[in-house]
């Protein structure tokens, strides 16, 4: 868990370098290097999330929502990572709507898509992420925010809860904001 934790800081530490130095906010077609990061944050901190035990199968699904070339090649490149002794499956497009995702990404891109998604989700041990504005407030468990161009998170503790799941306190201890 110890190499997890500094996996994670060292995660947020580099991030700032990987989003890019300009003073611009997120835009919705994020630059690779963006994108990347985007990437990089959701599997590590998807090693911190305590799964129920009946979700022990062969692959992680991890559903992404969103309308950037750059986010869905740097997410499709991800495809079979092993993710918490689990294959990394990575669903997009129409796959998303019937697919029985594990992590739901829904960035800024998508539009107001993000919204039906997550109601289709809510309840369910659906880790959700999102770069939308208010994501958490909206029923989002974690919402990944630009802060002096360095991605940071902010936490949802009661949909974490009604869905079963739970992240170690060792993630939120980095997040930005936990809301009860």
């Amino acid at each position: 868990m110890a190499g997890c934790v500094s996996r994670l800081r060292r995660v947020l530490v580099l991030l700032p370098l990987a989003v890019g130095l300009s003073a611009a906010p997120l835009r919705a077609q994020p630059p690779a290097g963006e994108a990347d990061a985007k990437v990089r944050f959701t599997l590590t901190l998807a090693r911190f999330v305590q799964w129920p035990a009946d979700m022990e199968r062969a692959s992680l699904r991890l559903c992404v929502l969103q309308r950037s070339p750059a986010l869905a090649a740097a997410f499709a490149s991800r495809q079979g990572t092993v993710v918490t002794g689990r294959v990394l499956e990575v669903l997009g497009g129409d796959a998303v709507r019937t697919a029985r995702c594990d992590l739901l990404f829904v960035d800024a891109s998508a539009g107001g898509a993000g919204a039906e998604a997550l109601a289709a989700v809510a309840g369910r041990p659906v880790l959700t992420l999102g770069t939308v504005d208010g994501f958490a407030s909206h029923g989002g468990m974690v919402e990944l925010v630009n802060v002096d161009d360095a991605l940071r998170f902010d936490v949802n503790l009661a949909p974490l809860r009604a869905a079963h799941l739970g992240l170690s306190s060792q993630a939120l201890k980095l997040a930005r904001r936990v809301q009860e």
